[in-house]
This record gives structure tokens, C-alpha cells and sequence, in this order.
């Protein structure tokens, strides 16, 4: 005779237990499924020798690989304590945005690595936050992400730098375009080859990438850069002298090759590094300014020309138009094309980008000679009320070209 249950099992009990069965399963199946992204998608970017999506924005002080750990639940605790994962609607997670972020030319090489990129976060993200033992884990002292300041990461990013080279550079370069410009330097590429021709025309971007490839800008020496040691002739030029160590140009270009370097290396690391923003722009114009009857003694010695306007009643307080080249000592003359200055971000600048030009009226130019060679000896210096040599008022129509020249006469001390 079959015994008969005394006591019925209970159907909700029966669900009660097989729920948390699927449950127990459940779970030990999302972090599973979550390790098995993380250990095959995302330790791969870390030991990676290739370089992440981050790189065609930025040429150093930030990598992908910085915002991982070799381990899972190390790696998880610290992006959600850093703000990087958001549990709560994943898709949006800053990291995943950080990723997806591209420039206006993205190449489709770094296009392809960009998306498997953001796959495999993604997806590691979306199986990591379903997991309860996760959730609970605690981020370590350990930071995560990059080593270097906010400051010092949006320093090198590669707009920035490219912007930084337009200023110094590139608005400068119409000194150079007759011999190194292909649409103007045909007899010189004929005679010495495609090598002189580094200035790409209408293109920064492309005449900044030539000269860091074909080494004219050499981040591991900065000072020998071809770039300044041909046009100061420290190497033979075969353009002659175009400027001079300490002089306005010179500076310009050794600040850009010299910030270049040290963001490419990975110089900086804290804010307070960063090289002060210039106050003002300038553009290189095709307005020549001449001084005549200079005294033979001032010779080789460097003149910088400060063109003033009128304002009012009085003169402008900065300067409109700067020229720094050597004295022809034997000629009894200076003379250069002149920069025109702006402060920076004003109406002014502006109108700069579009025409380099001054207005016909009343200007004041003040000469300065450095007599002492002091800013060869210090190319970071600058003239000063001592370097003063004397001012002249002018009439200046400012007709563009070398035979418009606005002549004055050296002023009597």
C-alpha cells in the first residue's frame, strides 16, 4: 500500500525555489558573460601596441588604455566611482562618448578602430551592470584614466596645436612662399628638386604633417630644426637671410617647434608647464616699410620698426605693424615687409584673416636697435626702452608691394 502525503507541496513554493534557481543562474551567467567581454574585447586594447581611437585627436596625454585595468572588477568600480560608466542608462556613459568623439577629417583606418572600440565597451558595459556582484565592488585607491591634468590634455589636442601653428607659423610663411610655395617656386623646384617645395598651399594642416615627416621640424632635437637654423643661416640657406636669432620671427617659430616637441613627447605634465597664449595675432602683409639714412655703425645690427595709428588725439596704445630684420649697414637702410598685429579674438583679427591691410592716414613708427646683441644671446628677450633709438610721424598710403613701398627717414637724436 502507496503512502499518501500528509502535507500537499506548496505551489508557490515550487515557483518560490525554480525563480531564484533562475535566478542564482541568471546571475552567475551575466557575470560570466561580462568577464568573457571584458578578458577577449578589452584586455586586448590595454596590451595593445597599436594606438587607440584617442590618437587623431589628440598627440599625447591620453589613451584609451589608460582608463583600464587588467582586472575586471578593478577596472568597473573605477569608472563608475570617475563618472565614466552611468548604470543607469549606459548608452549615454561619458566613456562610450569619449570614444565615439571624432575630427571633421577622421581617417576610415581609424573610423574601423573607433567602432570596434566602442563595440566591445559597450557591450562590456551593458553585461558588467547587470551583475550585482559588480554593483557592490568598491573602486581602489588606484586612479584611473589619464596622468596628466585636463589642461595639459586639451593643450595636445591636435586642433590646438594646429591652431597654435597658424599663428606662429603659417601667418608667417608668406616670407617663404617664393621659394618654397609650388605655385610660386617653379625655377627653385627645378633646380633643386620637390624638396624645397614644403609649404602647402592653402593647406596648414598638410604643411604642418610635411614638415614633421620630412624632418625640417625635429621634435628630437628642436634647436636644430631646419625650419629656424636655415632662414637665421646657423645651417648654409641657399635664400640667404630671412631672419635673425632673437628677432620676432625666430621666436614664433622656436615657441611653435618647441611646444610642438614637447607635446609630441609627453613633456607636460601639470598645467602650470603650458606655455603662455599670445595676447595678439599676426599676419605677415605685402606692406614694405623702408628706413633710410641709418648710420653704417648700426650695421648687422637687428631694428625692430613699431608702427603706431592714430586714435583720436592720441596714438593707438599697441602697436599696428612690427618689423624686425638686420640693419644694410653698407646701404644705410632697413627695410621689410611688415606683420600686422591684432589682439587676438577681436573684429580686428578678423578682418586680418581676410586682407592684410592698413588704412592711408597719420602713424608714428618707433626704432628700436639692439646695439648690445643682447637677444642673440637671450632669444627669449625682447627689446626695451633702452634698445630705443628715436620715433617719426609718416603719412602712409600702405600700397601693397616691394616697389610701394612707405619710406622714412632714420630720426635725428
Amino acid at each position: 500500500m502507496k503512502r499518501r502525503l500528509t502535507q500537499p507541496v506548496s505551489v508557490g513554493l515550487l515557483l518560490g525555489v525554480t525563480l531564484a534557481m533562475w535566478v542564482s543562474s541568471g546571475r552567475a551567467n551575466a557575470a560570466d558573460s561580462a568577464l568573457q567581454i571584458f578578458e577577449k574585447r578589452i584586455v586586448p586594447i590595454l596590451n595593445s601596441k597599436r594606438p587607440s581611437s584617442c590618437t587623431q585627436c589628440h598627440l599625447s596625454g591620453v589613451e584609451l588604455k589608460d582608463y583600464i585595468f587588467p582586472e575586471q572588477d578593478k577596472t568597473f568600480a573605477a569608472l563608475v566611482a570617475g563618472g565614466m560608466i552611468d548604470t543607469k542608462n549606459p548608452a549615454k556613459s561619458k566613456l562610450l562618448q569619449f570614444i565615439e568623439r571624432k575630427p571633421a577629417k577622421a581617417s576610415l583606418v581609424t573610423d574601423k578602430v573607433r567602432a570596434e572600440e566602442a563595440a566591445a565597451f559597450k557591450a562590456w558595459i551593458e553585461a558588467a551592470i547587470k551583475d550585482p556582484q559588480l554593483l557592490k565592488v568598491k573602486a581602489s585607491a588606484d586612479s584611473i584614466g589619464p596622468a596628466v591634468s585636463d589642461e595639459v590634455i586639451r593643450h595636445a589636442r591636435k586642433d590646438r596645436v594646429l591652431e597654435s601653428f597658424i599663428d606662429n607659423v603659417w601667418n608667417e610663411s608668406g616670407r617663404c612662399a617664393a621659394c618654397h610655395s609650388p605655385d610660386r617656386n617653379q625655377q627653385q623646384a627645378k633646380k633643386f628638386g620637390d624638396r624645397v617645395s614644403w609649404i602647402k598651399p592653402r593647406d596648414p594642416e598638410g604643411t604642418l604633417k610635411h614638415l614633421v615627416e620630412s624632418g625640417i621640424v625635429d621634435v628630437d632635437a628642436p634647436e636644430k630644426s631646419l625650419l629656424i637654423t636655415k632662414p637665421t643661416m646657423q645651417v648654409q640657406h641657399g635664400g640667404g637671410q630671412k631672419a635673425v636669432v632673437g628677432d620676432r620671427t625666430y621666436k614664433q617659430f622656436k615657441a611653435f617647434i618647441d611646444d610642438y616637441a614637447a607635446v609630441v613627447k609627453g613633456t607636460y605634465k601639470d598645467a602650470k608647464e603650458l606655455p603662455k597664449k599670445s595676447e595678439e595675432v599676426s599676419f605677415v602683409s605685402d606692406l614694405w616699410f623702408k628706413v633710410e639714412g641709418i648710420p653704417a655703425k648700426f650695421d648687422k645690427q637687428v631694428l625692430r620698426a613699431e608702427i603706431y595709428a592714430r586714435d583720436g588725439q592720441s596714438w593707438s596704445a599697441r602697436p599696428v605693424a612690427v618689423g624686425d630684420r638686420q640693419v644694410a649697414g653698407d646701404r644705410n637702410l632697413w627695410q621689410q615687409h611688415m606683420s600686422l598685429l591684432a589682439p587676438r579674438g577681436s573684429k580686428r583679427a578678423t578682418e586680418l584673416q581676410q586682407q592684410q591691410r592698413l588704412n592711408a592716414g597719420r602713424y608714428l613708427v618707433k626704432i628700436y636697435i639692439d646695439q648690445t646683441g643682447h637677444l642673440q644671446k637671450d632669444p627669449t628677450g625682447d627689446f626695451t626702452a633702452s634698445d630705443l633709438v628715436g620715433s617719426v610721424e609718416f603719412d602712409g598710403k600702405w600700397q601693397p608691394g616691394y616697389g610701394s613701398m612707405t619710406i622714412v627717414k632714420f630720426p635725428n637724436r
